[in-house]
C-alpha cells in the first residue's frame, strides 16, 4: 500500500476556513513576501526585501532585484515550492502590477521528499499587503 501524501493544512487568515495543500501553500508564500524582515519575533531574519520597493519607479534594475527577493525568501522559508518563473503583469487600467509566478509545488518538501511533485501558478498583485492587512 502507497504512502499518504501528508498535505500541510492551516487557517485562511481573511475567512478562518481550514486551507489545506496548494492554497496553504499560496498564502504562506504571500506571508513571506509581505513580511518585512526583523518585523517578526523571535524570527527576525523571516521574510523579504519587497515592501522596500513600495514607490520606487519599475526599472531593470527594480524588476531584477525585485525577481531575486521573491524567489530568495521563498528557496528559503518554503521548502514545498521552488519557483521557476516571475512575470510582472499589468493588472488594472490605472496601472497596478502583479507578478505571475509559477514553479513546482511539493506537497512533502518539509519533510525533505521531492519526489512527490505538481506544476503550479498564481498571480500576486503588487498591493498585496492592503490584502493581507498589513500596514
Amino acid at each position: 500500500m502507497a504512502n499518504a501524501i501528508r498535505y500541510r493544512t492551516g487557517v485562511d487568515r481573511e475567512t478562518g476556513e481550514i486551507l489545506r495543500g496548494i492554497a496553504h501553500l499560496r498564502q504562506s508564500l504571500a506571508v513571506i513576501w509581505v513580511t518585512v524582515i526583523g518585523t517578526r519575533i523571535m524570527r527576525l531574519e523571516f521574510g523579504s526585501r519587497l515592501r522596500g520597493h513600495l514607490g520606487d519607479d519599475i526599472t531593470p534594475a527594480l524588476a531584477l532585484d525585485i525577481y531575486v527577493s521573491m524567489v530568495e525568501a521563498a528557496h528559503r522559508y518554503e521548502p514545498e515550492y521552488r519557483i521557476s518563473s516571475l512575470q510582472f503583469v499589468k493588472l488594472e487600467r490605472d496601472g497596478t502590477l502583479g507578478v505571475r509566478y509559477a514553479g513546482t509545488y511539493f506537497p512533502e518538501g518539509r519533510f525533505g521528499n521531492y519526489d512527490v511533485s505538481d506544476d503550479d501558478q498564481a498571480l500576486v498583485p503588487m498591493t498585496l499587503t492592503s490584502q493581507l492587512g498589513v500596514n
